[in-house]
């Protein structure tokens, strides 16, 4: 009987063959499965960094082109979402104002990626406490002057507060009687008969003269914000000669863009869309205005010539000197300059100052601009889903 030789090898190179492939394969295999999930992993990581971005452009995009004239009127508790701004690569966001209180308003921004037919590949929110910077002017008064002030003719000039007409409903009821004029001279230059004695001054007192409260800084710090500050935050920067001021609308919408657009001071016009547009107007040298009217924040770093009746509501501030001339200007809410000389007498007609709280409010919240809480103001937003 013939033993099978246990030595015949033949045939083992295959099966080593076989299963070094088998193994060589399970780790290529393997290596590339893994190069897939760190590709799709960074793709993945990429998409969130995208939508992230474009979630915070959302927010950069609602502070830095704040719309006082629609925000400002929001009610507190009111959301206001705004429409979906589409980016480069397949990126948008969707910002949101939440209204909290008369100050404060919480901004929400949604940043989504997403694919060619419109699937979402990544989301993210943020959220931003953002509060309105509100000038603190010290106007209580209805003229006040850090200088010399002559009044004539058939000016008035009146520390009464006073609502506006027609602002009922969005004003409270007036309380206080301030000084008609504070000034830091001791006394003012009269001119005939109507302003004998004083006598187109109302207020208490009449003249509040002698201050020693009115000073340089008084015109150029409102509680933090300077001059220039708000000089910089202007709707227009305005110059020169301009005659009748008024509305105008673009598409049955208020005209923003148009220099000549102060706003709506009046009811029942056809310019309603412009009554909630409380503009800040700057003047970097002279300005002269001659007919029309507006309402917001008008500043002036050199002289002011008011005349053919221009009605203006809210603070005027003026570096220089007032002069009110013929058919005369008409501020409500207050005016502070340097210098004024309300002196009509050359010609016919009146001029007025008439203090007004509530066109000083309106204004200052209506133009006011919203900046970034701080200290933990931040926050990106998860969903539980």
């Amino acid at each position: 009987m013939r033993l099978p030789d246990l030595h015949n090898e033949r045939g083992i190179a295959l099966a080593i063959a076989l299963l070094a492939m088998v193994v060589i394969g399970a780790v290529v295999s393997a290596t590339f499965y893994a190069g897939h999930i760190e590709h799709q992993s960074g793709r993945n990581t990429m998409y969130a960094t995208q939508s992230f971005e474009a979630s915070e452009a959302g927010l950069s995009a609602v502070l830095t082109g704040w719309n006082a004239a629609t925000y400002n009127v929001m009610l507190t508790g009111d959301t206001l979402t705004l429409s979906t701004v589409s980016l480069p690569g397949n990126v948008s966001f969707t910002p949101a104002i939440t209204r909290l209180n008369d100050n404060v308003f919480l901004i929400r921004s949604t940043g989504r990626r997403v694919d060619a037919a419109g699937n979402v590949l990544a989301e993210r929110t943020v959220a931003s406490l953002a509060k309105l910077a509100l000038p603190n002017i010290d106007m209580r008064a209805a003229l006040t002057i850090d200088g010399t002030l002559t009044l004539g003719g058939s000016a008035e000039v009146h520390g009464e507060d006073q609502v506006p007409s027609g602002w009922g409903g969005n004003c409270p009821v007036p309380t206080d009687t301030l000084p008609g004029i504070r000034t830091s001279a001791t006394s003012i230059t009269t001119n005939g008969a109507n302003c004998a004695g004083l006598n187109c001054v109302t207020g208490t007192p009449q003249l509040q003269g002698g201050d020693t409260t009115v000073t340089n800084q008084m015109f150029n710090d409102f509680g933090g914000i300077t001059f220039a500050e708000m000089a910089a935050m202007a709707d227009h920067n305005v110059s020169g000669t301009l005659t009748g001021i008024g509305p105008s609308l673009l598409s049955g919408a208020c005209n923003t863009g148009d220099s000549m657009n102060w706003g709506e001071p009046y009811t029942g016009t056809g310019f309603g869309a412009c009554a909630s547009y409380f503009p800040i107007m700057y003047a970097p040298g002279d300005l002269r205005l001659s007919g029309g009217h507006g309402q917001g924040i008008l500043l002036v770093q050199g002289d002011l010539r008011l005349s053919g009746g221009v009605e203006f509501y809210g603070p005027v501030i003026v570096q220089g000197e007032v002069t009110s001339t013929g058919t005369g200007g008409h501020i409500y809410g207050g005016l502070m300059a340097a210098q004024a000389n309300l002196d009509p007498s050359t010609l016919t007609g009146n001029s007025v100052a008439q203090f007004s709280s509530c066109a000083i409010a309106r204004a200052l919240r209506g133009s006011a601009v919203a900046s970034p809480m701080t200290g933990r103001s931040w926050a990106q937003i998860y969903s539980m889903n």
